[in-house]
Order: C-alpha cells, then sequence, then structure tokens
C-alpha cells in the first residue's frame, strides 16, 4: 500500500488551520497511521529540502521549516497510506504556488505569498511522489512510531 508524508506547516499552525487541514484530508479516506507534534531543527530541515540545497530558495524553506519566520517551529507530521495516497493529498494541498492553487485546495484557500519575506506560506507539504514519500517517512518517523 503506497504511504505519503504530511506536514501541516508553521504558517498553519499560527493561523490555527491544523483542524481544517486534518479534517479535509480525512475526508480523502485514506488511512492515517503516523501522527506527531514536531519541533522542526535545522538538521531534519536540511535533510528533508537536500533537494534542494544549491537553490537561491533553500535558506528560506529551511526558515520556513523550522519556524524561523512566524516565531513558531512546530510542525504536524502525518504519515497516510492507501491506493494512490501521494496523488490525493497532492490535489487536496494543490499548486505549491498559494495564489496559483485552486481556491478549492488547502493552498487556495489557506496559502498566501507574504509580502515582508517574500515566502510562499502554502499551509502543507505533500511528498511528490512514493519514493520522495519512503525517504520523507523514514526522516520524520521511527518505523515504531506507525501503527499499521
Amino acid at each position: 500500500m503506497e504511504r505519503t508524508l504530511v506536514l501541516i506547516k508553521p504558517d498553519a499552525m499560527v493561523k490555527r488551520l491544523a483542524g481544517n487541514i486534518i479534517s479535509d484530508l480525512y475526508n480523502l479516506k485514506l488511512k492515517m497511521i503516523g501522527l506527531k507534534l514536531v519541533n522542526v531543527r535545522r538538521e531534519l530541515a536540511e535533510k528533508h529540502y537536500e533537494e534542494h540545497k544549491d537553490k537561491p530558495f533553500f535558506e528560506k524553506l529551511v526558515k520556513h521549516i523550522t519556524g524561523e519566520l512566524h516565531d513558531n517551529e512546530k510542525v504536524i507530521a502525518i504519515v497516510y497510506e492507501g491506493k494512490n495516497s501521494v496523488q490525493k493529498v497532492r490535489e487536496l494541498a494543490g499548486k505549491t504556488h498559494p495564489e496559483e492553487a485552486e481556491p478549492s485546495t488547502l493552498r487556495g484557500k489557506y496559502g498566501r505569498l507574504h509580502s515582508k519575506t517574500d515566502c510562499f506560506e502554502n499551509v502543507i507539504h505533500a511528498s511528490d511522489s512514493p519514493e520522495n514519500a519512503e525517504r520523507e517517512i523514514a526522516l520524520w518517523f521511527k518505523k515504531n512510531e506507525l501503527v499499521e
């Protein structure tokens, strides 16, 4: 069965959107097999975004997920399992750029481009492939933290 990682990012946490996001994800009828609140440290953020390490926006990604831009380092990490889980969650999440996301998606409803930091406040991370999902899940969860 396919698995995917969802991170409810610091911008969503400070706006108190976690419940709304989890409720919308619940409607996808995927099985939640892992859930935890994480204080994201720089080392984890850098490993999570390692594919972007040489890109000019890397530092902004790290500062965003560690909460430095929002004065809140808390992230909710969730693992979902089910048929086509990666695709289902990505469709609900919407396009990365909140202004390009459909209004019915999570990023379309709750995301924005922060004018002071030029940061995409897109409220959620969703794995982009089954392969990346497995790598990301292993970063965020120990095997014994997943309920099968």
